[in-house]
């Protein structure tokens, strides 16, 4: 009797339970952004590391949270307030389940809603924004246990 070799078994077995590994309910993949939405994103990123700036609202002197998003969406006509607390009003209130890519992200890091904190969702659950004195634009992770907390609410701008 022919045995197989060592090594197709361990390859066999790994593809079995690889099988046992799968979640029972597989959540669709977030769509790509595309057209706006990814022209949105595009720029945003384009302003990576830039540094935060108090009342700042270009790459020149700066950004902070609300001037960024702001300057982001400026860039391709999209009108929004100066104020975190006008561009909330300005937005369709979203599930956190629901958002995508250009989506708004409003934070509450003082859990007072008179000191609101927003990025621009970037999928994948990402988000780019200006942080804080001393911070510069990045990306972080909506799911990061600071961020979960903080989460108030997202907002759609685009259609």
């Amino acid at each position: 009797m022919r045995t197989a070799p060592i090594h197709l078994l361990g390859i066999l077995l790994a593809t079995m339970l690889a099988g046992c590994a799968a979640p029972s309910a597989v959540r669709p993949p977030v769509p790509a952004a595309s057209g706006q939405r990814a022209a949105v994103m595009a720029t945003a990123r384009s302003q990576l590391g830039q540094p935060y700036h108090f009342a700042g609202a270009s790459p020149n002197q700066g950004f902070d949270c609300s001037g960024f998003v702001q300057w982001v969406f400026a860039r391709h006509g999209v009108r929004l307030p100066r104020s975190t607390r006008d561009q909330i009003r300005t937005c369709q209130p979203i599930p956190r389940d629901e958002l995508r890519a250009g989506d708004l992200v409003f934070f509450t890091p003082t859990f007072k809603t008179a000191q609101l904190h927003v990025g621009i969702f970037e999928g994948e659950g990402s988000f780019i924004h200006s942080p804080s004195p001393g911070g510069r634009v990045r990306e972080e992770n909506i799911m990061a246990p600071y961020w979960r907390t903080a989460y108030y609410r997202g907002c759609r701008i685009l259609p």
